[in-house]
């Protein structure tokens, strides 16, 4: 297989440099038909220079990952542009997969924390979207200082959110760090730093 040396950052090209460095990565490199050290090494450059142009690295890129952990374990390129690869590879493993937040909230003790803290007749409902990445928690007569009423409370990446069921759209917005875990959420739903707001859509 000849060297993809025009390879941008995409999914396809990704594997096809890897596919062609795999079959021969124990070889030495005047062993290997068609392989220019520097030009491959520039490719590699290339292509994480691509990477880094990503808005978000939500995802960890697993297939990056192999192709420089595979090049890097070659003996083709010299001291300095190993240690380059070496770092690349650290970026884009530290750059992986987002811890899922929704995993630190456990459904019995958000239902526990909810109810002591906001001193409910019950929780009424427990809903988790894995999509949208939000977990709301439903419930009757409770507190938060403004007299009993039936809301919710709702958990996203964009913030943390009560609802007040008493009126239409009337709900509260944490103003703090968003809690990691359901014992900071308790210390919030008894805290003052909320701000009241009004959605047009009922919750």
């Amino acid at each position: 297989m000849t060297f993809p040396y025009s390879a941008k950052y995409n999914h396809a090209d990704v594997v096809s440099l890897f596919d062609a460095i795999a079959p021969v990565w124990k070889k030495e490199a005047n062993e290997v038909p068609g392989l220019e050290v520097d030009k491959l090494f520039q490719t590699l450059k290339s292509v994480c220079d691509g990477w880094r142009q990503l808005e978000a690295f939500e995802v960890l890129d697993k297939d990056l990952q192999a192709l420089l952990a595979m090049a890097t374990a070659t003996n083709w390129f010299t001291k300095v542009q190993v240690d380059e690869i070496d770092t690349w590879l650290g970026e884009v493993a530290d750059c992986g997969e987002a811890e899922d937040w929704m995993q630190n909230f456990p459904e019995d003790e958000l239902r526990e924390v909810v109810l002591a803290k906001l001193k409910c007749h019950e929780v009424t409902d427990y809903q988790v979207d894995t999509v949208s990445k939000a977990i709301t928690i439903e419930y009757a007569g409770g507190n938060y200082g403004t007299g009993r009423h039936d809301g919710s409370v709702y958990i996203s990446d964009d913030g943390l959110k009560i609802y007040d069921g008493r009126e239409a759209g009337k709900c509260l917005v944490w103003l703090g760090d968003l809690p990691e875990k359901p014992e900071d959420l308790g210390k919030c739903l008894t805290s003052s730093k909320w701000k009241e707001t009004w959605e047009e859509e009922e919750w």
